[in-house]
Formats: C-alpha cells, sequence, structure tokens
C-alpha cells in the first residue's frame, strides 16, 4: 500500500504543519486509506427537509409567545390617570338609569375649622330638603367644645325662597338644564365653560370643580355622567397616585390635577373605576387638607322628610334646631 505522505500535495501540507509528523505503520495507512475512501465516495445528504405540518405548528406557537409576551407587557404597563378616567367614564354609561323621585346623597365634610360633620340632601325636580350638620358642628368647634350634637341640626328646605334647588359648584344648573346638557365630551366641556362665570382662579380650576361638583350630588344620567368623567379625563396635569382608602375604609384609585399656579391648591379624586362611582373629593392647601367630602350612600328615593321648623323663631341660626 502506497503511503499517504508519498503523495506531493500531503507532503506540502506535512510540510507546513509546525507538529512534527512521522510516517505512517501499514495498518494505519490502512485505516486511513479505509477513512479517506468511505469520505469521498459517499453521497452527499443535505440537511432533511421538515413537514409542513410541523412548521406550522412551530410557527403557531411562536406566535403564540409572542402574543403572551405583549400582553405581559401591557399588563404590567403602569396606567395613566387619563386611562383609568377613561375606564370610568365607559364603566359609569354601563349603570342602570335611576329611579325614584328624589336623589339621595348623604356625604361626610372635613375642614380645619369644624369637626367632620354628615350633610343628606333629597334633590327632586320640583323640591329639595337639606339636613346639614355643618353650622352645629362650625359653633361647636368655634365655642371650644370636644364635638357637636348632631341632633340639633334641622331639616330645612332649600326652595322655601321661591327658588328652585340647582347643582354644581359655579354656573348653577337645574335638574331640567342638566338633562339638556349635551353627552359628547367636547361639546360638554364648552357649554359648562361658558356658562361659568370667572372666579379669579383660571379657568381649568373652574372647570374641575363645577365638573366634580355635577359628579357628587347631581342626578347626572349614566351618559351624562360618563362625558362628566370624559372632560377630566382630558384635563392638563392629571396624576395616578394609585391604589388608596377613601376616609370610609373603602379601596378606591386615587387621581391628583396639581392647580398650585393657579390656586395653591391640589385637588385629589377617589374613585372606583369599575363603575364610575366618585367616592370622595379631597383639597390640599399648603401640603394640609383644606376640604374633604365622602360620598357615603346614594340612590334615589321616593319620599323625603318632613321640613323642621326654627325652633328659635325666623330670626335663629337656619341650619341649627335650638
Amino acid at each position: 500500500m502506497k503511503d499517504p505522505l508519498d503523495d506531493p500535495v500531503l507532503q506540502r501540507l506535512a510540510a507546513a504543519n509546525p507538529v512534527h509528523v512521522v510516517p505512517l505503520t501499514p495498518e494505519e495507512s490502512a485505516r486511513s486509506e479505509a477513512a479517506l475512501h468511505r469520505i469521498v465516495t459517499t453521497p452527499h445528504q443535505g440537511q432533511r427537509r421538515r413537514p409542513a405540518s410541523m412548521l406550522r405548528r412551530w410557527a403557531t406557537v411562536v406566535a403564540a409567545l409572542l402574543t403572551s409576551v405583549a400582553v405581559a407587557l401591557v399588563a404590567t404597563t403602569p396606567a395613566s390617570a387619563e386611562q383609568v378616567l377613561l375606564e370610568a367614564a365607559e364603566n359609569a354609561a354601563k349603570q342602570q338609569p335611576p329611579s325614584g323621585e328624589y336623589l339621595y346623597v348623604r356625604s361626610q365634610a372635613e375642614d380645619p375649622y369644624s369637626f367632620p360633620y354628615e350633610r343628606e340632601i333629597w334633590s327632586s325636580r320640583d323640591d329639595a330638603v337639606l339636613r346639614d350638620e355643618g353650622g352645629v358642628s362650625f359653633m361647636a368647634f368655634s365655642d371650644g367644645k370636644d364635638t357637636f350634637d348632631p341632633s340639633l341640626a334641622r331639616v330645612m328646605d332649600l326652595n322655601e325662597d321661591g327658588e328652585t334647588s340647582t347643582f354644581g359648584n359655579g354656573e348653577s344648573i337645574t335638574w331640567d338644564e342638566l338633562a339638556e346638557l349635551p353627552t359628547e365630551p367636547r361639546a360638554l366641556e364648552r357649554r359648562l365653560s361658558e356658562g361659568l362665570a370667572p372666579s379669579g382662579h383660571g379657568d381649568e380650576w373652574d372647570l374641575w370643580k363645577q365638573v366634580v361638583g355635577l359628579l357628587l350630588e347631581s342626578p347626572a344620567s349614566p351618559d351624562l355622567r360618563r362625558a362628566l368623567w370624559q372632560v377630566l379625563a382630558a384635563a392638563p396635569g392629571t396624576e395616578l397616585l394609585g391604589a388608596m382608602t377613601d376616609s370610609a375604609g373603602r379601596p378606591a384609585t386615587g387621581i391628583e390635577a396639581d392647580f398650585t399656579q393657579e390656586v395653591g391648591e391640589r385637588e385629589v379624586l377617589l374613585l372606583d373605576p369599575s363603575d364610575g362611582t366618585l367616592l370622595e373629593s379631597r383639597t390640599y392647601a399648603d401640603g394640609t387638607l383644606a376640604h374633604r367630602m365622602t360620598v357615603l350612600e346614594r340612590g334615589y328615593r321616593d319620599v323625603a322628610p318632613d321640613v323642621e321648623p326654627y325652633h328659635c323663631g325666623p330670626g335663629s341660626v337656619p341650619y341649627v334646631s335650638c
């Protein structure tokens, strides 16, 4: 058998190889010849093609994985204040239309000049009655007392002077006018802004307070409540505060609007986006709570309580029974 190293090409390769090469033994030469023969004569087999069905299955798996990653990224992306307000808007519109003659709202208020007190209002298209402990609370606080007697608050007629009760924190809107407000958010914003008298605090603050007032105590329809939330969602400078607890211990989502440049205040709303309910409104000035209103109960009633007379005569304090 011919020694492979006798081949001129192999000799040149061996000369270029820095490793010392010794002649092969007859047995090694035979094995190398056989191996070289197999390498040269064995037909080349291309890469085996995967069946089309298997490729389709892999494509489906990859697509599913990509979709899962995309969903996970969306789910973990923090929501914004605008997104939360728009969610509240859509869910508010899904609520059942109210039934009953009187809108009943029971709330608790707090400020630095009185003890926390409750307020109840029954509003209908034709009349409204109010029981407000604010006057009693303020008088007791001013007198240096430790608490106040809620039973001293009387139920009073808001229409006793012949005027129709209204809604909002700015322009006074009647029950019938409320039903005529547009439910398209941009049209609603224009309509509310046009009706507001300048307060000196800026148009954006005026609009915010008006919308919040309508969400708190007005008989706005589900569609109108959606539009009101959408108006707030379009307001500049809102910030998502995240999960919070209102003064009644209920879980809520906090939204803040910063008006420190206009009036030195920050407005905070605590809401339930799942049904579009405004649970609480807070106002902070210089980092201190300036006012809070927490809605404890809201619904419709067929009757309202009777008005209570002034116990001390016509000249007595309107909110207080003597």
